[in-house]
């Protein structure tokens, strides 16, 4: 079972909406790895907007990413959008020693679209505008044997 710690959780009110600071550790061995093969370690920190059905979320993931790490957002009907994936290369002996807390897995900065439920209607990224669907498949594409240089969301 994996081990969550929350290290940092910030919230503000104001005319620019409500805001979220969430920084967090998470660890877990991996079951299917020989016995004493060192755990995988993943660090996020995040910050949340909400104003006008709009959840606007920036952060980043460093950690060990091995052999890949995915980060999402899930909606109260269960609905997920992607906010970034990372590939790494190697084994779980030269990739896994340590938490290696400083080591780049990916950045993000999005905005979701919501309806009155809070529920995602759409992601607004890089200048353009996807549906949830649209969006998530730009990560469920990717190979991580040809992108293992791609560290940050598209």
């Amino acid at each position: 079972m994996p081990t969550q710690e929350i290290s940092s959780f910030t919230t503000s009110t104001d005319g620019g909406g409500k805001h979220f600071g969430i920084g967090a550790h998470v660890t877990s061995a991996n079951p299917l790895t020989p016995p004493g093969t060192p755990a995988v370690d993943i660090f996020s920190s995040l910050s949340i907007t909400s104003k006008d059905n709009t959840l606007s979320i920036t952060g980043k993931l460093t950690g060990d990413n091995y052999p890949s790490t995915e980060a999402f957002i899930s909606d109260p009907s269960g609905q997920s959008a992607f906010l970034g994936i990372g590939f790494k290369d190697g084994s779980p002996y030269s990739s896994l020693e340590g938490a290696n807390k400083d080591r780049p897995i990916t950045t993000f900065s999005l905005s979701l679209t919501t309806d009155d439920k809070g529920n995602f209607t759409g992601v607004n990224a890089n200048g353009k505008t996807y549906s949830i669907a649209d969006w998530n498949k730009q990560f469920q594409q990717q190979d991580p044997h040809k992108n293992d240089k791609k560290k940050d969301n598209l």
